[in-house]
């Protein structure tokens, strides 16, 4: 079954963790009383939830402020507490980061990654040699300036040698033509598959229908969807689509597949899953749950309270060589359950209708 997700922009979480590590730096510092550092961090944390959140910022400005305003910190915390506390060694993470961002224009980030390396050299011969109280050899100024160099310098050529930044925006661009292509096949009011999808589920079932174990196809239609929509608008009749999509969601399986096939109709496919082995017992009472769920919910539009109910036709893959004759049949069936008082499930492989009324008194079939 289809699962929507809240799609987020690469590199969100990212932000959030340096909003969450800077915010927990400065209450620390307010604790040990640094109260004009932690000032100064908490202030930061404040201008990095602007950044994350502010509406109209891209993904680049928005993860380029936050390197920079995290650098700043970064160097800030090593000028006031010192190099023991190991807060300049984020420099070398930024700076990794800034030259292996997927963005096409990366010249900023270059930049940026310059500057931290500059910074880097510069808090280390300030603060961690203390060139001003130090007699420092030749030696000791050579090494650490050739370890420096040699250290950034390394990161810098090795990603353009192993084209880091370039394998990360491939990978960012197939992500994103993935959800591209999941956008093309979900249904944007309901969440669930499309009629396009559908089709191309339908014809992959059929391409191999002799080898798939039984599997049920279910079409079902919203009772009394057009009157709805005659008397309360179409704003009502789109409450009444997501009420009954949700309810899908929520009691199909993880491998059953929904999709609204058209207007207020959906198609409904239960596959035989090793964990829950289906047979026709087992199909029925999933759908027929579902119609009780979608039965004793409604919506409130305008004051007015509105039941809401479903018909079903159910068929079994049993002897079938196509699926799309399933749909026919089982829309087929769905008809007759509208024909005959709408409101129920029609599966006659199982003799299901007759006996509706006596399963329902059966409260414990349906349990959550």
């Amino acid at each position: 079954m289809i699962k929507t997700t809240i799609n987020r922009p690469m590199y969100f979480y990212l932000m959030i963790f340096c909003l969450f590590m800077n915010s927990l730096l400065g209450f620390a510092l307010l604790y040990i009383d640094n109260n004009n550092l932690a000032y100064f961090v908490l202030t930061a944390s404040i201008i990095l939830y602007i950044n994350i959140f502010h509406p109209n910022n891209t993904q680049k400005n928005a993860f380029f402020i936050c390197m920079v305003i995290a650098t700043t910190v970064c160097s800030v915390i090593t000028i006031v507490l010192g190099w023991e506390y190991g807060f300049q060694n984020w420099l070398i993470t930024f700076c990794f980061v800034s030259i292996t961002v997927p963005f096409p224009d990366r010249k900023s980030f270059y930049i940026l990654a310059l500057i931290e390396c500059i910074i880097y050299f510069i808090l280390y011969f300030w603060i961690k040699l203390d060139l001003a109280n130090k007699n420092l050899t030749f030696l000791n100024i050579f090494f650490a300036l050739t370890n420096i160099i040699g250290l950034f310098g390394f990161i810098i050529f090795a990603e353009r040698i192993l084209k880091w930044s370039f394998t990360m925006e491939k990978a960012f661009l197939e992500d994103e033509i993935e959800k591209m292509k999941n956008m093309v096949y979900i249904d944007k009011l309901t969440g669930l598959y499309n009629r396009h999808k559908i089709d191309i589920i339908i014809a992959n079932i059929n391409i191999n229908i002799e080898k798939i174990k039984q599997f049920y196809v279910v079409f079902s239609d919203i009772d009394n969807f057009k009157k709805i929509n005659d008397q309360y608008g179409h704003d009502a009749g789109d409450k009444i689509l997501t009420t009954v999509s949700n309810i899908l969601k929520r009691e199909l399986r993880q491998d059953d597949i929904a999709a609204r096939f058209g207007g207020e109709e959906f198609l409904i496919v239960l596959n035989d899953m090793t964990k829950d082995k289906l047979n026709d017992e087992k199909a029925y009472n999933i759908i027929e749950k579902i119609r009780r769920k979608i039965e004793s919910s409604y919506i409130v539009y305008k004051g007015n309270k509105i039941k809401v109910s479903m018909t079903f036709g159910m068929v079994s893959s049993g002897g079938y060589k196509d699926v799309r004759q399933m749909i026919k049949d089982a829309d087929e069936k769905m008809y007759i359950g509208k024909r005959s008082g709408k409101n129920k499930v029609v599966f006659d492989s199982y003799n299901m209708t007759v006996n509706i009324d006596e399963i329902s008194k059966n409260d414990d079939m349906f349990n959550e």
